[in-house]
């Protein structure tokens, strides 16, 4: 009994001291301990966890290239940033929000119309320290509230001071303490092709942001009723409309307003974007801001440049500049001074035409109610007319009332089945074709995508306008509907028979 208690003693020394011994060396060694390994625990080391990185991964501590080797392209980074700095304070969010009646048929097949609400966002730049915004007429149009949103978050309800859809123009105020962040108006007549562009503005929604490009050309009206427009590589998508284009100094040298795209239904950005030049925005603003109506010039024609020689063989003509006519508009300056289609235009108050922009720029930029000396190439000789300038859009609102209610207005419009839509900016008048109702005088005729010019030998400007023609004279005569389709412009009518009034 005594030697197995002196047995049990000299085992457990045994064990006690091996213990010991190999904790010992795990410890030297740098493994774990016995305490850590029954915690199931890692072991605390005195090295940081950086030596423990460095220990396994190498990174770089240098760029590949130094800094001296871009110096330039440095700065120019430095300089993009500063101009986004010093130009968004006067960036806002435009926020839109009304309500719309939306057709709708019931059990018995009758049309009804039901009150819909509807929101838009689109961009704005405050051009005053006042408080008034520029943006585009198609971002508030039909809209009841429009709420604005500072660069530094602070909100505010607008108040809509006038519009000029012909050139996509909305002149907005809010009332802010204080004088707000103003943004300059350059000289849009200096810019060109190849010059560095950024535009701003708030693309779906998701906030501002700032994109950079250049000018890729400048696109000409062929008509006095629509402006010349920039075509950038900036890319605009939805909510980015109403934003400035500014240059390299921070000016304004365009409102960013339209893009190409070749899916309508979902248009999405491709390359192509289109800017109203600053100049004619500036000049929008000051007669909106006057007048409450725009103040530009009004010959009533559509012309463009003479490129082919063979043109120019074909009507005798060996000068260089003028503008061909190929179309007026009945009732016009241009008809009543006796202007006829395929007259070459060479000069218009005593300046030289030197091609269609030119003559475009210098009929809107004339005098309301002047009368001007105007020199035409017709059948090989030159003869001189002289047009007493009107005023763009005169006219739209002296229509005849269309005497007729509410109901009355729905069933004709019905029964025309025609939905438009307003094309925003464009080288061409009219409103676009957005829905064709199954089984109205439209079905068959007219087709979405068709651009109607004009009814009845009234040029179309907008929706609003559209109506207001139809209503006047649908019930009175057969319409003449006069459209562009796939860029073709149909010079004969597509003729819709008059709907009965009862």
């Amino acid at each position: 009994m005594q030697d197995s208690y002196y047995r049990t003693v000299i085992i457990t020394i045994v064990l006690s001291s091996a213990l010991l011994i190999t904790v010992g060396l795990r410890k030297l060694s740098g493994e774990p301990g016995l305490l850590d390994f029954l915690k199931q625990t890692q072991p605390v080391s005195n090295a940081s966890n950086e030596d423990k990185v460095k220990a396994n991964v190498t990174l770089p501590d240098r760029a590949p290239i130094k800094r001296s080797e871009v110096s330039h392209l440095i700065a120019l980074s430095n300089e993009y940033a500063k101009i986004a700095q010093v130009v968004r304070p006067s960036v806002v969010s435009v926020n839109t929000s009304g309500t719309k009646n939306t057709r709708v048929l019931d059990r018995t097949g009758r049309t009804g119309y039901l009150p819909k609400s509807v929101k838009g966002q689109g961009s704005g730049v405050i051009v005053s320290e006042e408080g008034h915004i520029i943006t585009n007429h198609h971002v508030i149009a039909d809209k009841q509230e429009i709420a604005i949103t500072l660069a530094n978050e602070d909100k505010y309800i607008a108040q809509l001071i006038a519009i000029d859809p012909s050139t996509d123009i909305a002149l907005l105020k809010i009332e802010a303490e204080g004088a707000l962040k103003a943004l300059k108006f350059g000289d849009s007549d200096e810019v060109l092709e190849g010059h560095v562009v950024l535009g701003f503005g708030n693309p779906f929604g998701i906030g501002r942001s700032v994109t950079n490009g250049i000018v890729s050309a400048r696109r000409s009206s062929r008509s006095d009723l629509q402006p010349s427009l920039f075509q950038t590589n900036v890319a605009i998508n939805p909510g980015s409309s109403g934003g400035p284009l500014v240059n390299v100094l921070g000016e304004i040298v365009g409102i960013n307003s339209s893009i190409f795209s070749s899916d309508k239904e979902n248009p999405s950005f491709q390359g192509i974007s289109f800017a109203i030049p600053s100049n004619l925005v500036k000049k929008t603003f000051m007669d909106l801001l006057k007048h409450q109506e725009p103040m530009r010039g009004y010959l009533g024609i559509y012309a463009d440049s003479i490129e082919s020689k063979q043109v120019r063989e074909h009507y005798q003509y060996s000068q260089d500049g003028g503008a061909l006519v190929h179309e007026i508009a009945d009732g016009s300056p241009a008809d009543i001074a006796g202007i006829e289609e395929e007259d070459i235009i060479i000069e218009y108050a005593d300046t030289a035409v030197q091609g269609g922009a030119d003559l475009m720029s210098l009929i809107q930029k004339t005098d309301i109610d002047k009368e001007v000396e105007i020199v035409v190439w017709r059948k090989g000789r030159k003869e001189q007319l002289n047009a007493k300038i009107s005023q763009v859009n005169a006219g739209i609102n002296k229509l005849p009332s269309p005497k007729v209610s509410v109901e009355q207005a729905k069933r004709v419009l019905n029964e025309i089945g025609i939905q438009p839509f307003n094309l925003g900016p464009s080288s061409v008048n009219g409103v676009g074709v957005q829905v064709v109702i199954a089984n109205s005088l439209a079905d068959g005729k007219i087709l979405k995508g068709d651009v109607i010019y004009k009814i009845n030998q009234t040029p179309i400007y907008h929706v609003n306008h559209f109506y207001q023609v139809v209503l006047s004279t649908a019930s009175t005569t057969n319409i003449e509907i006069f459209v562009i389709r796939n860029g073709k412009r149909f010079l004969s009518p597509i003729v819709l028979e008059q709907v009965n009034r009862h």
